[in-house]
């Protein structure tokens, strides 16, 4: 998967085919905030020491766009196993929670790491190059994106789970980490969009 070109990607978004999707979009679209910053940084005195953080964090999102795609997979897997006798059908209900699981967590990961965005967003609205200034808002609204994105994930996916205590832990920290960011994401597009008109 990682070795597919930008255009093959799409050409697989476009079909029928459940992977690529909206998971993976999500994860991608945090891989471009972290990238357009990291081009800012190069492009502003004195923050290239940022650089290798934000190519470790826009690696690291890539990385789940794929994995959220296997995740699917599996969870996809588990629904076709056998289910005529009553063990076939303990097997599968578990092993289709422990799928439903881990198609959560990746997004749920996702919107963790996106919390470390935030800093270098800061950094740039205050030091960065004011020539690349509408750079660092599409960074601002690759990062709302791929969070809201990241979100739905969660929450398709733990609709399906029966660990209530896995749901109420994951829900509460999700809705936190959402709100947060969205907040964030919108004070911050502001303070791009008054800089742009001064």
């Amino acid at each position: 998967m990682e070795n597919r070109t930008l255009k093959e990607y799409i050409e697989s978004l476009s079909s029928a085919s459940p992977t690529p999707g909206g998971g993976s979009v999500g994860d991608i679209m945090l891989s471009f905030s972290a990238s357009l910053l990291s081009m800012v940084c190069g492009l502003s005195k004195g923050l290239d020491n940022h650089i290798e953080n934000l190519i470790k964090l826009r690696d690291e999102f890539l990385k789940l766009s794929f994995e959220d795609e296997e995740s699917f997979n599996f969870v996809m897997n588990a629904y076709k196993l056998p289910k005529e006798t009553e063990e076939e059908k303990k097997i599968r209900r578990e092993k289709i929670q422990d799928a439903l699981k881990r198609a959560t967590e990746i997004p749920f990961k996702s919107m963790k790491l996106a919390n470390s965005l935030l800093s270098y967003i800061e950094i740039l609205l205050k030091e960065g190059n004011r020539n690349a200034i509408s750079d660092i808002g599409v960074a601002i609204l690759c990062l709302k994106s791929g969070v809201l994105s990241s979100y739905l994930n969660v929450k398709i996916n733990i609709k399906s789970i029966k660990d209530e205590n896995f749901v109420n832990k994951v829900n509460f920290e999700c809705e936190k980490i959402k709100d947060e960011i969205i907040e964030f994401c919108d004070k911050s597009l502001n303070e791009v969009i008054n800089i742009l008109n001064q």
